[in-house]
């Protein structure tokens, strides 16, 4: 045993000096690749930097980058609209408001800004204020129909129906072909005991969902058109029987 004493001391040596040289060489690649390259004083490229760091999740590489390019111009925009994106993929929504915001007080007509502030309210579920930033996109670009599907969700969120049917109207008008805001619309007019109309609405989800080849959409429809035609015969005793707890 006292014989094997010295090779195992020459082990624990071999050991601890090639951590201490995994270390070392750590060191030295983290030298050699820093965070912020030296020498790139362009926000543009550092802003694009930050992308490259988000798309693999460096978030806080991302930030640090992005702070450097504001260090360099306050009032570069894209870096501000970075920061918002970079900050609500990493669910800091209060973070993610603050740089939006930033960015909007430069350009109010900055609508991908302003699309994000609308998003990261609606996350934070103050749905009123992401409808109000939702609208003013509207307004940036009226012929875009996702903007008035998702407000039309945020109305839906808060339960004020009429809004929200009136929002995927809305959608319709500017493409008649939008699946699923049918098959929504159809769902809000149920909740409002517009029977015929959302038998419209299911009967237009039915024949583009065929057309379409979307058989997930027409299987839906179909269980809608099943489960509508059934509260359609109930007086209004079951109806409020079947649809209040406890159920019977």
């Amino acid at each position: 045993m006292k014989r094997k004493l010295p090779v195992l001391n020459s082990l624990l040596i071999l050991i601890l000096f090639s951590g201490f040289v995994l270390i070392l060489s750590g060191c030295e690649r983290s030298a050699e690749d820093p965070v912020i390259p030296s020498g790139i004083t362009d926000p543009q490229e550092l802003t694009q930097r930050a992308f490259q760091k988000q798309e693999i999740g460096a978030f806080e590489e991302a930030t640090e980058i992005l702070n450097k390019a504001l260090e360099i111009d306050p009032k570069f925009i894209p870096a501000y609209y970075r920061m918002g994106a970079v900050y609500q993929e990493w669910d800091q929504r209060k973070e993610a408001i603050d740089a939006y915001q930033q960015a909007l007080n430069i350009d109010p007509n900055h609508l991908d800004a302003r699309l994000g502030l609308a998003s990261a309210y609606g996350k934070s579920r103050k749905n009123e204020l992401a409808i109000l930033e939702y609208k003013k996109a509207a307004a940036l670009k009226p012929t875009d129909p996702e903007i008035h599907f998702k407000i039309a969700l945020e109305y839906w969120y808060l339960q004020k129906l009429p809004e929200t049917a009136e929002h995927y109207r809305k959608v319709i008008a500017l493409n008649p072909d939008h699946l699923q805001a049918h098959l929504n619309l159809a769902s809000v007019y149920e909740h409002m005991k517009q029977w015929e109309k959302s038998l419209q609405e299911i009967a237009l989800s039915l024949q583009l969902g065929k057309q379409t080849g979307n058989q997930q959409a027409v299987a839906i429809a179909e269980n809608k058109l099943l489960f509508l035609k059934g509260r359609m015969d109930l007086t209004e005793e079951e109806m409020e029987r079947r649809t209040t707890p406890p159920f019977n």
